[in-house]
């Protein structure tokens, strides 16, 4: 049986319609927000981590460099991510959220997972599969780095991993990682972090 939304929305007291004006978490009442990424930010991040770093190095790319490298970007991420200038209302949201419940993962974490893919990679095609309170799943569809990387024959998982284990650190959940990557390099990727 289909659902009909325009005989649902009818029914009076349908929270789905609007919610009731004295229950609007309302900071700034009248005042407009942003809710896209600025792109001020990629561009921020690309100048102290530029994506050609991980390619054009001195030592052979292996394990060690791309650990390294995935920690250093994340530290580029966040310190530009929560400064003053890019800390925004949703940000704020998040962090009152977690005051609140006490509860730090997801929210908090997916925050710098998907600022890190937005800075890195702003034009891949990914989506979030499943946020709870235990596990978190993000798939790539096709992620640009990782071709480049397979193009190379450097598996681009320590980066990752690297990168994330950084974030879950700031954050102060400990998570465990693995990733499904896609058998013939079409770029089809999945990352779970599991709270410990």
């Amino acid at each position: 049986m289909a659902v009909d939304f325009k005989v649902l929305q009818k029914i009076k007291g349908n929270p789905s319609t609007e919610v009731a004006p004295e229950r609007r978490l309302k900071i700034n009442p009248g005042q407009d927000y942003v809710y896209d990424l600025p792109k001020e930010l990629i561009f921020a991040v690309n100048a102290e981590f530029p994506v050609e770093s991980l390619f054009n190095s001195d030592k052979e790319i292996g394990a060690d460099l791309l650990e390294e490298k995935g920690k250093y970007f994340m530290a580029v991420l966040i310190k530009n991510t929560d400064s003053e200038v890019f800390r925004d209302r949703t940000a704020d949201m998040i962090e009152r959220v977690a005051e609140q419940t006490g509860i730090r993962f997801p929210h908090v974490f997916e925050r710098y997972v998907e600022h890190a893919i937005l800075a890195l990679r702003p034009r891949d095609a990914w989506t979030v599969t499943e946020a709870t309170t235990k596990q978190l799943k993000v798939r790539s569809f096709n992620c640009s780095l990782g071709k480049r990387f397979s193009e190379k024959g450097i598996d681009c998982r320590s980066f990752c991993f690297a990168a994330y284990q950084a974030a879950a650190e700031k954050v102060g959940v400990p998570v465990n990682i693995t990733c499904n990557n896609d058998a013939n390099d079409g770029g089809l990727c999945e990352l779970a972090f599991q709270k410990q």
